[in-house]
């Protein structure tokens, strides 16, 4: 049987620094009323929106285990399904794959990237779906789903370079959620910067325009809530602009990074305007020290001046 972690450790935690925006929460009851209608549910949305958290986020309201598996082309059957290996007493024993450990013992399965999933794969999800039970041929069993048993998968938008569409005899069989980028999640990120609200609404506008110069595939790098997220955090010990560098302008090819910079410009001059406007207000803010006549100080005092003013006084 595949190895998997203690029950207690695979329920989710609850993620403190969610951003329950109305969308957000729509989101999730959708998830959570399809899970109590036993529905396979599957997740379509850029990368860095957070379909995988609002899954485990329902998880962890229900109190339920979770095995996700990062899908890929290469991932084997044997892996997923099970296989025949020898035990220690030298006989021939059926090993369950970590799809089937998620059936016979009623874990959520979440498959992110779904649609990377061999055909074979994706085709013994079918009768899962439609029968509630999977057919191991290698072993001649028929594994019933467990009662808690709940199937999610995730997957990019078929836009994104390389992305397989799913075929439709699977996805007919997925109540299907779109997950798009929330503003009201930029924006409570971007007060989280330590910045005045010219920066933040420019900082705004540069994420708008970078999604837009992806949706027109003249970049290959989208600006996901993931990423904003990293920018925030790198804020805390580097400035914005090093941050913006860090969590997304290195991540380009060479060839769209001079594309990026000039989006970056506009930014950079009111990043730039309000460090010189706060320069000014400490420089107005401190008080001019009052320079002595040239007479005799005392613990800064000027006594000679000190003692003409007093004598001035007394003429009068």
């Amino acid at each position: 049987m595949a190895k998997i972690p203690k029950k207690e450790l695979m329920i989710p935690k609850h993620n403190e620094d969610l951003i329950i925006t109305k969308q957000v929460q729509e989101t999730m009851d959708k998830i959570d009323r399809l899970q109590k209608m036993k529905y396979p549910c599957l997740l379509v949305g850029h990368a860095g929106v957070g379909k995988n958290q609002l899954i485990n986020e329902v998880a962890h309201k229900n109190q339920q285990t979770v095995i996700k598996i990062n899908c890929s082309g290469d991932m084997r059957t044997s892996s997923l399904l099970g296989r025949v290996t020898p035990s220690e007493t030298g006989k021939f024993v059926w090993d369950d794959g970590l799809i089937i450990t998620a059936i016979r013992e009623g874990h959520w399965l979440i498959l992110d990237e779904i649609n990377s999933l061999d055909a074979d794969i994706l085709f013994a999800l079918h009768g899962l779906i439609d029968d509630g039970f999977i057919t191991l041929a290698n072993n001649s069993e028929v594994v019933m789903a467990h009662e808690n048993f709940r199937l999610f998968a995730t997957m990019n938008p078929i836009s994104y370079f390389g992305v397989k569409t799913l075929n439709q005899a699977l996805a007919d069989r997925f109540a299907i959620i779109e997950v798009g980028f929330d503003e009201e999640i930029d924006q409570a990120l971007i007060k989280q910067l330590k910045y005045g609200k010219d920066v933040q609404a420019s900082l705004m506008m540069l994420i708008r325009n970078i999604r837009n110069e992806y949706e027109r595939q003249e970049i290959s790098q989208n600006f996901g809530h993931r990423t904003l997220s990293n920018v925030v955090r790198l804020c805390e010990y580097f400035d914005l602009m090093d941050a913006l560098n860090m969590a997304y302008c290195n991540k380009l090819p060479e060839t769209q990074r001079a594309s990026i910079k000039t989006l970056f410009k506009d930014l950079a001059q009111v990043v730039q305007l309000q460090h010189t406007e706060g320069q000014q207000l400490k420089t107005k803010g401190t008080p001019k020290q009052a320079k002595p006549t040239g007479g005799s100080v005392v613990q800064g005092v000027d006594v000679d001046a000190l003692i003409n003013i007093l004598q001035d006084g007394n003429r009068h």
